[in-house]
């Protein structure tokens, strides 16, 4: 117990947040370790909720926030914290203010890996900490998640149970439904990667964003691949085909040498065309080529596929008003992705969607890239079909999201 004490005595010493009690000092004798801090008057948000029975959105999103806020500040202090025992007694709701009591289950992050076993509390702490797996910042995610089905349910998720059993009320936004729901995934791969996303995608419940299209002009989509075969062109298709399924008007344009398109065409000489413009599966395509010949006002969406990014490229493609990068993970495609994030390093706006990685791997691989828009894209061979299974509507849903905020920005 006294160990617990002297580590969470070291936590608390430094921390300066307007959600965490301010600690006027901290005393050790021979008995122990005392933590003088700040008198709270309030009730825990456990007595909260059971005394509304659940909150209204607003309420949760008031709450949430703080929430947030507070653990990204706890992610990003200069020796990072993970608090992992997120739960509705550690929280003290003063007037609509909450803080954050009780760091005994707090650990510094750059000692993750000394941890066989961890003191959160079952039931609320993310599942890998029953199975002595590293944590990370995904683990307060998760955390986060819990308290957000707690404050919209009135319930605590039982231990095991699994996703698709989850109980919501029918009342509930369904906006937060799904954010509650990538919270609290089984697989930390499939959770929000940074505490900053599942902030931002939080400040958007209740807010309906569109693309904004001047008159007689259109959004651009730049996509590249950080390789030949990577899939970008694969991908490009497969999200001019989401588009148009939506009822918005797309273009295809392939902005590269690999001519694709002349290979279509040869293929099927009775393909219409107008203007260059040919239609293949219900797309609108056109080459490089030939686009001046095209009139581009009448399409709401361009996406324009650049194949491999070089330095040839790299102007027009950073140009278009949202850009995406296909990048690939394995040994012998880290070299490309690399290159390719050497050319674009210091742009911060950039979807990174990765190829052919299971989640794991794609786990791995976004603890390198925080506060980065990252996505695994979902397996499927047919790029004219449309997302049929929960993964890949999600993913494309996600994906719109972020080209919509990008616009908007």
């Amino acid at each position: 117990m006294y160990k617990l004490q002297l580590k969470e005595a070291q936590i608390l010493k430094d921390l300066k947040h307007s959600c965490i009690p301010i600690v006027y000092d901290i005393e050790e004798d021979k008995d122990g370790s005392y933590i003088i801090e700040q008198y709270l008057e309030g009730i825990t948000l456990k007595e909260y909720v059971k005394n509304s029975n659940c909150l209204n959105k607003d309420v949760i999103i008031h709450f949430a926030l703080q929430l947030c806020d507070l653990i990204r500040y706890l992610h990003s202090v200069k020796r990072p914290i993970l608090y992992l025992d997120l739960k509705p007694e550690n929280i003290i709701v003063s007037g609509m203010k909450l803080m954050l009591i009780d760091f005994g289950s707090a650990i510094f992050r750059d000692e993750a890996d000394k941890f066989t076993e961890f003191y959160a509390t079952v039931g609320y702490a993310a599942p890998e900490l029953y199975r002595n797996s590293l944590a990370d910042e995904r683990c307060d995610v998760y955390g986060i998640g819990i308290l957000l089905y707690f404050m919209a349910t009135g319930k605590v998720l039982e231990f095991d149970t699994g996703l698709e059993h989850i109980d919501f009320s029918a009342n509930i936004d369904k906006k937060l439904k799904r954010v509650i729901s990538r919270c609290l995934r089984y697989n930390p791969s499939q959770r929000y990667a940074s505490v900053a996303r599942l902030e931002k995608d939080l400040l958007e419940i209740g807010k309906k964003k569109k693309f904004k299209i001047k008159s007689g002009s259109s959004v651009e989509i730049g996509i590249a691949g950080a390789q030949k075969r990577i899939g970008t062109t694969h991908m490009a298709f497969r999200l001019c085909n989401y588009f148009i399924a939506k009822n918005i008007s797309c273009l295809y344009i392939e902005q590269n040498d690999s001519r694709c398109i002349w290979q279509i065409k040869n293929r099927y000489y009775d393909l219409k065309g107008d203007q260059g413009v040919i239609k293949f599966k219900g797309i609108p395509m056109v080459s490089h080529s030939d686009v001046e010949t095209a009139d581009l006002s009448e399409y709401n969406i361009i996406i324009r596929d650049y194949g491999n990014l070089d330095m040839k490229n790299k102007e027009d493609f950073l140009n278009s008003h949202i850009k995406i990068l296909v990048l690939g993970a394995k040994d012998w495609e880290l070299g490309f992705s690399e290159d390719a994030l050497e050319i674009i390093t210091e742009y911060k706006d950039i979807i990174f969607l990765f190829n052919f990685l299971n989640g794991k791997q794609f786990g791995q691989i976004i603890k390198h890239m925080p506060d980065r828009n990252c996505m695994r894209i979902p397996y499927e061979p047919d790029p004219f079909a449309m997302p049929k299974d929960k993964v890949s509507k999600e993913f494309f849903t996600e994906l719109v999201k972020i080209c919509t905020e990008e616009v908007a920005n």
